[in-house]
């Protein structure tokens, strides 16, 4: 009974100590965001780990079960597997003819769409009205349920084709839907692998463990003394993790609920849209794990309990050894603050001297070291200024007696190295996520030129593509007669040789080789490709790479038998103007067998790969800057308890001048104003670091919208901690007393 007695007592005095100790609500709040961080961050890894099983499991019971695959059963329907492409983005469409009545249906809808109708997901018919183009696939006759698509935002569509648009010889045939045997379609064919995605989740785990960290020895002065004593009274070690429990389990268990709440809220509040990324997050997913979220707030609450026990002293004098970082030697600062602006000059500047065909890699590595010897440093250039301004507002407040700016400058004068430990993590944030955002916003190198293609001829010229075996001259001509007026067509024949300097065979009507400024002629005319109209040039360097001829005449686009018709066309706008490719396309389709015919500009497909990479790498973004700003969270409150230890010195101040608001100004110069400093000079050198890796012709720019909020968020930050400093060190204030000094 005494023993349980005394456990009892040693908890409720770590829970008063806590209170009483200076800076402990301070602490309190840094473990409560610690474990709500901790336990959000593996709540995620449980989310993501639901939507990916959710989506095989969905995919698997629509996958469309051919004939090859079961040859022992009976068709119910023709069917062809297609793509389409909306704002850059490629999804799935299921064009199918039913051969039966009572063809089984695929889950999410409860009846087949009759030719030249379609059942789309809401999403893709919403995406279609903002194009305009809602009956691009036929009549929208009703919207496919969320158990019938891989995600709730899923753009996906069942079509019934026309009797134009089926060709029944090259339709394959359909025995029904579900298997493991089945083809998968949709979402499993353009999302990133689980693992890949569980990587990313790193971006915020490794940020919430180092805040867990900061946490457990923030406020450590105080504990120190209590657990010496404790051992000096005989106490063993659970007696100190009694202590310490009783200090920080209710902030551990009140941030482990917080951070739970988001997990437990969104399956029963419905489907949660993450903003930004555009992502529907399935309720129905996150139900079948809703058990596994307050299994990870367990956790949590017990990592951070084990960290508070574990990073404590024990009170012997032999072996106790300060676990805060000691400031850097004023020198070492200065040399630092003057190698960064050579630094940042050099990264800009230094690789962009070596020849890119050469040295490719040199230059990244080169320009990867210099971004990180830049990070390192800036913080010593912004502490170096500091102490200048610091010398210079204490000789000025020496004559206006503002005691804060005193001390404040005197001590950012004195220590050089405080300062740049203070706003190191704020520089490194915002040079960080710049650098993320710019890595994750570059193309491939097929990409690049498809990009610069585009940037260059835009849309005034079009590749049509005919597949093999298409359609015959008496279906394309009534076709071809109803393209936009002006949209001149040359049949374009790359090469019989596949070796470098072959010559392509150009021919079409003389209006159209006039109009990209070739010569009409019964003979061939040769002339390099390279001093073509640029829009033949692109077609050459897309279609048959490596020729450095054309050779053209007048003639037929199209042949008058069956075979030997071009498989490429180029289709020219006869006044340089942009040509309707969505327009055009909706003829084809409408009125050609599917995929038959299709029209799309110069690289096109790379482009869209290209946007699916894009669309992965903001996840990286989108996982990043919070862990960024987690970061940056940490070393506040790290710097915030120096404050406070740096406050509790100056105490007796307060006492001299009767002035207890001296610690609000004392914290506007000490924590806020070289806060604000590091995040304008940081935005700064972050914008000079992307010179080199900026290219408004690859698609790579520097996102000064997510710079901005970045810089706004940090600085919000600041305020908060300058106000939330200032409290805490004034009501510490109140609890000095003179020992004697």
């Amino acid at each position: 009974m005494r023993e349980r007695s005394l456990w009892g007592q040693l908890l409720r005095m770590g829970w008063a100590s806590g209170l009483r100790a200076g800076g402990g609500h301070v602490r309190a709040v840094a473990l409560l965001l610690a474990t709500a961080v901790l336990t959000l961050g593996l709540t995620s890894m449980i989310a993501v780990h639901a939507a990916y099983e959710g989506i095989a499991l969905r995919s698997a019971n629509r996958a469309l079960q051919f004939k090859d695959a079961f040859p022992d059963r009976q068709p119910v329907a023709l069917g062809k597997n297609d793509f389409d492409e909306s704002d850059g983005r490629q999804f799935s469409l299921v064009y199918l003819r039913p051969l039966t009545k009572d063809m089984p249906l695929p889950p999410g809808i409860d009846r087949w769409p009759a030719p030249g109708e379609a059942l789309l997901s809401p999403s893709l018919v919403q995406a279609l009205r903002s194009e305009g183009a809602v009956g691009r696939y036929g009549k929208v006759v009703g919207t496919i349920r969320d158990e019938g698509l891989a995600s709730p935002g899923e753009r996906y569509g069942y079509i019934n084709p026309t009797d134009r648009q089926l060709d029944k010889k090259a339709a394959l045939s359909v025995v029904g839907f579900g298997g493991e045997k089945g083809l998968r379609t949709g979402d499993p064919l353009f999302v990133a692998d689980e693992g890949k995605f569980l990587t990313a989740l790193y971006l915020i785990l490794v940020p919430a463990g180092a805040l867990a960290v900061v946490a457990a020895r923030m406020g450590s002065a105080g504990r120190d003394k209590r657990t010496a004593l404790i051992s000096a009274l005989g106490g063993g070690g659970r007696h100190r993790v009694l202590l310490n429990v009783g200090e920080s389990a209710a902030p551990i268990l009140a941030g482990a609920a917080l951070g739970m709440l988001p997990g437990l809220c969104v399956p029963a509040t419905g489907n949660l849209r993450l903003p930004w990324i555009n992502y529907w997050v399935s309720a129905a997913d996150l139900q079948r794990w809703w058990w596994a979220v307050p299994v990870a707030g367990c956790v949590a609450a017990a990592v951070l309990l084990l960290l508070v026990c574990a990073l404590h002293r024990t009170g012997r004098r032999g072996r106790t050894r300060a676990t805060r970082l000691a400031a850097h030697k004023g020198q070492m600062v200065r040399w630092a603050a003057l190698a960064c602006p050579l630094l940042v000059v050099g990264t800009v500047w230094g690789p962009a001297q070596l020849d890119p065909a050469q040295y490719s890699d040199l230059r990244m590595k080169l320009y990867n070291t210099g971004v990180v010897a830049a990070m390192a440093t800036l913080p010593c250039a912004v502490a170096v200024g500091a102490a200048a301004l610091g010398a210079r507002l204490a000789r000025s407040t020496r004559r206006t007696g503002g005691a804060g700016a005193l001390i404040a400058g005197r001590h950012a004068s004195a220590h050089p190295g405080v300062v740049s430990r203070l706003v190191a993590g704020v520089g490194i944030a915002l040079v960080l996520v710049s650098q993320v955002q710019l890595k994750n916003s570059q193309f491939g190198e097929s990409a690049r030129a498809a990009q610069a293609t585009v940037n260059r001829v835009g849309t005034s010229m079009l590749l049509m593509h005919i597949e093999p075996g298409g359609p015959t001259r008496r279906q394309l001509d009534p076709v071809l007669q109803r393209f936009p007026r002006g949209t001149e067509m040359i049949a374009l024949y790359p090469p019989t040789d596949p070796a470098p300097g072959g010559v392509v065979r150009l021919q079409g009507s003389c209006p159209a080789l006039q109009a990209v400024q070739l010569t009409c002629s019964q003979k061939p005319a040769s002339t390099a490709a390279r001093s073509a109209d640029q829009r033949i040039a692109e077609a050459v360097l897309w279609t048959s790479p490596g020729s450095e001829h054309i050779s053209a005449q007048q003639g037929p686009v199209l042949p008058a038998g069956t075979g030997g018709g071009p498989r490429t066309v180029v289709l020219a706008s006869s006044d340089g103007k942009d040509l309707p490719e969505a327009q055009i396309n909706q003829l084809l389709r409408d009125a050609l067998p599917l995929a038959a015919v299709t029209v799309e500009s110069p690289g096109g497909s790379w482009l869209v790969g290209a946007n699916n990479q894009v669309a992965h790498g903001r996840w990286v973004v989108f996982f990043g800057l919070p862990g960024v700003l987690i970061v940056a969270l940490a070393i506040v409150l790290a710097n915030l308890a120096e404050f406070l230890r740096f406050s509790h010195v100056v105490a007796p101040l307060s006492v001299l001048t009767g002035e207890r608001k001296i610690y609000y100004s004392t914290a506007l110069w000490t924590l806020l104003v070289p806060m604000l400093a590091t995040i304008a000079t940081s935005v700064i050198v972050a914008s000079w670091l992307a010179m080199p890796q900026v290219s408004a012709a690859n698609g790579v720019e520097l996102s000064s919208g997510m710079l901005a909020a970045t810089a706004g968020s940090l600085a919000t930050l600041a305020v908060l901690t300058w106000w939330w400093g200032s409290c805490a060190a004034q009501r510490q204030s109140s609890q000095w007393r003179p020992h004697g000094e």
